[in-house]
């Protein structure tokens, strides 16, 4: 199920707008105060406004009254309690956790008066209480992925009575197909532009991704192989202009409301698309534990090669998060050698990605 998005900053009521800016304000002049939170860093900034962003939008559906109200008086325990479980057909207890945590806060900078210390041990208590995530969730390899977006796209017909749900469906199988063999963040993979970030070198696609559009600062090239570079060429000829207002803009994945897709409509399709083939959701981060996987098992000499596909700067970050192959694969082997599992293979290609 899709996430809920913020309320855009623009948007906020003018009293949240001008104590937000005042509180992360920096100061050039030394002997001048800066805000209470210029010390954070972009990212931890972001963080803070999307979470508190997403208070608002709760707000504005559920108690559209309080916004008129100060920004310090606007979350007591009741409303707390509704703010969880609205966001839980949404997202994970983990992540309702560190969003709860991150209103505290934001509201404590933005509202330095306002007492929200109570929000921390009830944000600790939802983390404490998140179920971990199904193993089999790390298990997945890039290539029963890609096989996943290429059923997807074979699938699709061009000239069927639906074109636009084939239109969909190709654009959805070349996401995951992409993303098995280029495992890109999120907000990387949205921004993605024919021309600008996918561009043509004779008959092969390359991806150029510039340091300023990566989280690390480091750019990444990707050379695309013969066949998938060849159904980049029939989604661009055959299926992305059927998409509702696909050709007043150049991003790669346009959606049906005329514009590109962003970071939170991809995750739910490719959540979706895995989940129905299968049996199990795949979000966008379990892509790059997918491709260190497969590397680690195909090619466990080279296995370090592994960080400069997603762009780490150590390969200890890269061991770290992302391969985790290795002890399924011997308990499988043991399975196989006593023949446990011999008489009840399922057939079929996506019958074999389930097991």
């Amino acid at each position: 199920m899709p996430r809920a998005s913020g309320l855009p900053f623009q948007t906020w009521p003018p009293m949240d707008q001008a104590l937000r800016e005042a509180s992360f304000r920096p100061s050039e002049d030394p002997f001048s105060e800066s805000g209470r939170a210029s010390h954070f860093t972009g990212k931890t900034r972001r963080a803070l406004r999307s979470s508190y962003g997403t208070f608002l939008r709760f707000l504005s559906v559920k108690h559209p009254e309080r916004l008129a109200g100060s920004p310090s008086t606007r979350i007591d325990r009741n409303i707390a309690m509704e703010y969880v479980e609205w966001r839980r057909p949404m997202c994970g207890a983990a992540t309702i956790a560190t969003g709860l945590d991150r209103l505290r806060l934001a509201i404590s900078y933005i509202c330095p008066g306002a007492e929200v210390s109570w929000l921390l041990p009830i944000a600790k208590r939802l983390a404490a209480r998140a179920a971990p995530k199904p193993a089999r969730l790390h298990l997945v390899t890039s290539d029963q992925l890609y096989a996943v977006g290429i059923e997807l796209m074979d699938d699709a017909k061009p000239s069927g009575s639906d074109h636009k749900a084939d239109a969909f469906r190709y654009r959805d199988g070349l996401i995951i197909a992409l993303l098995a063999v280029a495992p890109l963040r999120r907000s990387t993979l949205a921004a993605l532009r024919v021309g600008e970030h996918l561009r043509k070198s004779g008959d092969l696609w390359v991806l150029e991704i510039p340091a300023k559009d990566m989280k690390t600062r480091q750019s990444l090239d990707f050379l695309l192989s013969g066949p998938l570079s060849a159904r980049i060429d029939r989604y661009l000829a055959e299926f992305r202009d059927a998409i509702p207002g696909a050709t007043k803009h150049s991003g790669l994945w346009p959606s049906n409301k005329g514009r590109p897709m962003d970071g939170g409509a991809i995750y739910a399709r490719v959540r979706q698309r895995t989940k129905d083939a299968l049996g199990f959701p795949v979000n966008l981060h379990r892509f790059r534990h997918a491709a260190a996987s497969l590397w680690s098992v195909r090619d466990p000499k080279n296995v370090r090669g592994a960080k400069d596909l997603f762009g780490h700067s150590s390969f200890r970050t890269t061991e770290k998060h992302y391969v985790m192959a290795q002890s399924r694969l011997a308990g499988r082997a043991l399975a196989l050698a006593i023949g446990a599992t011999i008489d009840h293979e399922p057939t079929g290609r996506l019958a074999r990605l389930k097991r």
